[in-house]
Parts: C-alpha cells; structure tokens; sequence
C-alpha cells in the first residue's frame, strides 16, 4: 500500500527534524519557544515510530495512537510562535489539553468502532490551530516575511486539506466513496501532510532562531562593559563632552512590504556603512538590529551636530550603483548628552531611545536633542 511506503519517509524526516532543530535551534539558544518546538518534532517524531509498531502489534490501537501523535504538535508550534513574540500568556494548559484530548480521543474511537468519523473532526479541528499559527506568523511583520512563508504556506494547505477532509467523509457517507478506500485516502493525505508540515516548519523556526541570533542582546553585553567603564573614567574626570546616540533607519516596514528580501538586505547593509563611514573611529557603536545602532562618542555638542548632519546625508543620498528603490531612505536619531542626561548607562541608553522616537513621530530624516531644564 502507499501508506506503507510513506512510513519509513515519515520517520526519517522527523527524526531528522528533532536531531536538528535541538542541535541547531534549542541547544544553540535555548529559550521557551526553542523548548516548545523542539518538543513538538520530538512528539511528531514519537508518533511516527509509533505508527510504524502498527505494522507488528496492536495494528488498530497502535495506528490511532500514531495519527494524534503526528499531527498534535500544532498546538506547541504555535504557543512557541506566542513564545517566541515575547508574550507571557502562551495559553499552555490549553496546548497541553489538546495535546492530551486528541490521543484519547482517537484511542476511544477506535474501542467504539467510530474512529473514521472522529479521526475526520480531528483532522479538521486541527485547522484552527493552523489558522492561528498563519496569524502568529503575520504578527512578526514584514521583516520576517521570507522566513515565515514555508510554515505559513503548509500552514494554508493544512486548512485547505482540512476541508477536503470533511468533503471525503460526506462523499463518504452518501455512498460515493467505499469506506475503505476513503480512509486510505485520508491516512496517505495525513502522512503526506506531516512530511511536508515538518519540513516547512524546520525551515522557519530554524531561521526565526537564526534572526534572533542576529537581534540578540548577547553581544551588546560587550558594549555595555566598554560604554560603563568609558562613562565611569569620564565623570571621574569631569569631561562632559560624552554623548549616546540611537541611530533608526526610518519606516523599515514599509520598505521591507514594498522591495525584495535582497534588497532590503542591501539597504540594511548600506545603513550599516553609513553608520561606520559617519562616525568617528574612537566612537563604540552597538548594531540592536539591521535598522537600528546605538552609540557612544566623545563630542562637544557642535560635534555632534556636524557628525549627525553628515549621516543622515550619507542615509539619504541616493546610490547609483545600487538598483532604484521605490521609497526614499532617511534615518531618525536621539541625542542624550551626559551633560544633560548623567552618566548613567541606562538613563543615556533610554533618553537616546526616548529621543530618536520622538525624531521618527515628527516625520524623519532629523535628529533630536534632550535637553536640560536652562536649555
């Protein structure tokens, strides 16, 4: 039968899933969302040896125990994409109640001799977790849009495989389709859908892992020491010419909707040079993400001023060795002076922030200044 030749296909890409994705993405960064799709291979690739015990012992039991263990994970993906956005309610009891309902469920069938009936509800239910999982993914914006497409893309099959899964048992139950071919059709659909599903979830999840690697603090913990030992020697000295600037590439979202991944990425990459060209080489400068830096340099405030003024020319000057892009390029900054705002590392990192919002609200392409209460 094909559905024996899909089994060993399963197996394999599963366990290859959950070797990888623990290797690359939990153990790499470990973290909730990491913890909760590792988990969820490792549930899809249980399931998957499971349906192939069918094959020895136990053929009813085993295969009904095997088609929830593959297709339960969904709900772990998507409180590992909640996870993953940052937000505390991951409704987890939720998760773990599907996770534990759907094995029942189908174990159950079976013992009533009404598993194709409830094995089809299953199957359908699970769309609205795939429909969750698609508004999860569009909720990271636009700067993750290529790497949200694969899970979003099987995400949208599923639903629609869903619905075919309904139509096969209304055929089914008018006659038009033998009981028996008609359940080989869904498991062969299911088994085919989990092969697919994996793979495309392993593509994304290892690349939203791969992006926070690029956005994580980690590396700015190097920045903080250097910025906090200068600042320190500074006020020890009295020398208040010191200054933190929060440099943002303005409306990143809308250039991100309206150019290509890779010239997005050569936007990115020409911000980032301007950044380095601008400032001056004793400056420390801190990449948060590809559209945003942080700085510290060592200015007097008419300093500052004709360093600001070049960058954001630099930002807005036009390429003409690059493709033309359908949005002008500018940049917002915040300036949060020592003299002004103290030496403290957080209250400058905070002002320069406060600062550069405030620039991108009046429309862009500016810089602003904190200023003192006799300013």
């Amino acid at each position: 039968m094909i559905t024996s030749t899909l089994v060993m296909p399963m197996i394999a890409i599963s366990t290859l899933a959950t070797i990888i994705f623990t290797g690359l993405g939990f153990l790499r960064r470990p973290s909730r969302a990491t913890a909760l799709w590792s988990a969820a291979f490792a549930l899809a690739m249980i399931g998957s040896y499971v349906w192939l015990a069918q094959e020895y012992a136990y053929p009813a039991g085993l295969r009904a125990l095997g088609s929830s263990l593959v297709i339960a994970p969904m709900p772990l993906i998507w409180s590992g994409l909640r996870a993953y956005r940052g937000l505390r309610r991951l409704f987890l009891p939720l998760t773990f109640a599907v996770l534990v309902a759907i094995p029942a469920l189908l174990l159950t069938a079976t013992a009533l001799e009404v598993y194709t009936i409830v094995f089809r509800v299953v199957f359908a239910t699970m769309s609205v977790f795939a429909a969750l999982i698609i508004a999860e993914l569009a909720r990271l914006g636009p700067q993750l849009r290529n790497e949200t497409l694969p899970l979003m893309a099987v995400s949208a099959a599923y639903t629609v495989f869903g619905v075919i899964t309904v139509v096969n048992g209304i055929l089914q139950a008018l006659g038009d389709i033998h009981p028996s071919d008609s359940l080989e059709f869904i498991r062969n659909l299911n088994m085919i859908g989990v092969n697919v599903y994996v793979t495309c979830a392993l593509v994304t999840t290892l690349l939203l892992v791969t992006r926070s690697d690029d956005t994580s603090s980690t590396p700015q913990r190097s920045f903080e020491l250097t910025a906090r030992n200068r600042l320190d020697r500074a006020r020890a000295a009295g020398d208040g010419w010191w200054a933190m600037l929060d440099i943002r590439l303005d409306d990143p979202d809308d250039i991100r909707e309206a150019t290509s991944a890779a010239a997005f990425d050569a936007v990115c990459h020409r911000f980032a040079l301007d950044v380095d060209s601008a400032l001056p080489s004793d400056a420390d400068i801190e990449r948060i993400n590809p559209t945003r830096f942080v700085a510290l340099i060592p200015r007097s405030p008419g300093g500052v001023r004709e360093l600001l003024t070049e960058l954001l020319e630099r930002v807005t000057k036009t390429d003409d060795s690059s493709p033309p892009l359908p949005l002008r390029c500018s940049a917002s900054i915040g300036w949060a002076p020592v003299s002004v705002v103290g030496y403290e590392y957080e209250a400058l990192v905070s002002a320069a922030s406060e600062a550069a919002v405030g620039a991108a609200r009046k429309g862009g392409d500016r810089w602003q200044r904190i200023h003192g209460p006799d300013e």
